[in-house]
């Protein structure tokens, strides 16, 4: 007998993108290349990017593309990806109200940049999803030429979408309840807990309590060292709120570097080498401030994402939880209605021990009003006996739907995790190489620059 364990997932082929090639475009305007400062005037300036695909997946039907995309479009993409599975973990996008962006700063090299290495990773992590690389409107949105036509399409079939039942693809093919029924179904799952929890998930959960523990853990431990080592590009708020300082190590350098200046203008005797000391510095400084500005905040955002990864885990595991209750709940009316049944069977020609409206006063009450009106007790025994076998009967088909569709998603969600799992360890190995290569770059910039120093030195000693 096959197990979970044993359904491994399954990739049809390989699927790779490229973002690159930012352009600041203004309808109207020739686009300028690689972000730069917005255009004056009232029509839209967005940033576009390029994106570049090559696949082996049958259902392409180019396995190379190229296509112009902005950020309005990775976001429907990633809405519409989210409303067509709703059991996949679908990757989060970048948050796009941030700080640079709010004070009109999302036109600079550094943002836009700092968006190409983020939405680079949003597709990387689509792409390599068993489930969601086959999607139909990825493949339009990576190379449709009418993306306008697709999106006015896709928003009203997203306007009028109903929740589905998952299948083992994790979308939703079949109509379901309505908008009314299922914000009762929310409220009322939210205050009930499931009674027998799967100890799969129940391990999942932890594990990933304990990942998002320590991945703020890490971000947090960077977060300091970056503010002692250069607060460049960086929000003083944010060092308060960390407890460091914002006297950082490249502005020591460069105070430094600059007493030095001013000490070779009184020690005119000394000022060859305390001028070459004072570059040195300074060019310690610069070296600091490039690895903060271009490997450490690298290292933060990937970290950030990462964490926002692991929580969107919340919606699958929030469905899995309300399928189970919706069993739980089908199995206890259906053992009430077998009770009942049993009862009035039990009950026979009218023997006495109880009476065929149910037990406690409002059984007892209706019994009552029966008797004043001349009920036949046999013959009303008898039609609810045929109403409950025909309740019962749908509940158990119910039922058995309810469990075939648990036991999909505990499998579908068992798999998604895995695949989120292959996928967390290969993008923290690269993050901490990311982070340990930057590190020796480093290392060998400042120790060619102290050399250089100690050489300039030793010949302004000798001669």
């Amino acid at each position: 007998m096959r197990t979970d364990a044993d359904e491994a997932p399954v990739w049809h082929g390989e699927l790779r993108v490229l973002i690159s090639d930012p352009r600041t475009e203004t309808p109207g305007v020739p686009a300028s290349a690689g972000g730069g400062t917005a255009p004056s005037g009232r029509a839209e300036t967005y940033v576009s990017y390029g994106v570049r695909s090559e696949t082996t997946l049958p259902h392409f039907r180019r396995a190379r593309t190229e296509v112009r995309r902005r950020f309005q479009d990775f976001s429907f993409l990633h809405d519409a990806l989210v409303k067509e599975f709703p059991a996949c973990i679908v990757p989060p996008l970048p948050e796009k109200r941030r700080i640079g962006y709010l004070i009109g700063d999302r036109f600079s090299d550094e943002f836009v940049q700092r968006r190409v290495g983020e939405l680079q990773l949003f597709l990387e992590r689509v792409c390599r999803h068993p489930t969601l690389q086959r999607a139909a409107i990825l493949e339009q949105f990576l190379a449709s030429r009418e993306w306008v036509c697709v999106r006015l399409t896709q928003h009203i079939d997203m306007h009028t979408h109903r929740g589905r039942p998952v299948t083992e693809e994790g979308a939703a093919p079949a109509s379901a309840p309505g908008m009314l029924e299922q914000m009762s179904d929310t409220v009322l799952n939210a205050f009930a807990r499931v009674r027998k929890p799967d100890p799969r998930f129940m391990a999942i959960t932890a594990e990933l309590e304990r990942d998002e523990e320590s991945l703020a853990q890490l971000r947090r431990v960077l977060l300091r060292q970056r503010m002692h080592v250069s607060v460049a590009a960086f929000d003083e708020l944010y060092a308060t709120s960390l407890g460091a300082s914002t006297e950082d190590l490249a502005t020591d350098y460069s105070d430094f570097a600059t007493s030095l200046d001013e000490l070779a203008v009184l020690e005119s005797g000394m000022a060859p080498a305390l001028i070459d000391a004072a570059a040195a510095l300074r060019a310690l400084g610069e070296q600091q401030t490039a690895f903060t500005t271009q490997c450490t905040d690298a290292v933060l955002s990937r970290l950030q994402s990462q964490l926002a990864h692991s929580q969107a885990h919340s919606g699958p595991l929030k469905l899995r939880q309300s399928k189970q209750l919706d069993f739980e709940g089908l199995t206890d009316y259906l053992a009430h209605e077998v009770a009942e049944r049993d009862r009035l069977l039990a009950l026979g020609g009218g023997a006495a021990g109880g009476n065929i409206r149910g037990t406690g006063v409002r059984g007892y009450l209706r019994s009552g009003v029966d008797r004043v009106l001349g009920v036949d007790e046999e013959q009303a025994r008898i039609e609810r006996l045929q109403r409950l076998e025909g309740r019962i009967d749908e509940l158990n088909d119910a039922v058995r739907a309810a469990h075939d569709q648990a036991l999909a998603l505990n499998q579908h969600l068992t798999q998604e995790h895995r695949v989120y799992t292959l996928g967390r360890r290969r993008e923290l190995h690269d993050t901490l190489a990311r982070y340990a290569a930057g590190h020796v770059e480093l290392y060998r910039a400042e120790g060619a620059t102290l050399d250089r120093l100690i050489r300039t030195l030793e010949e302004t000693e000798t001669a």
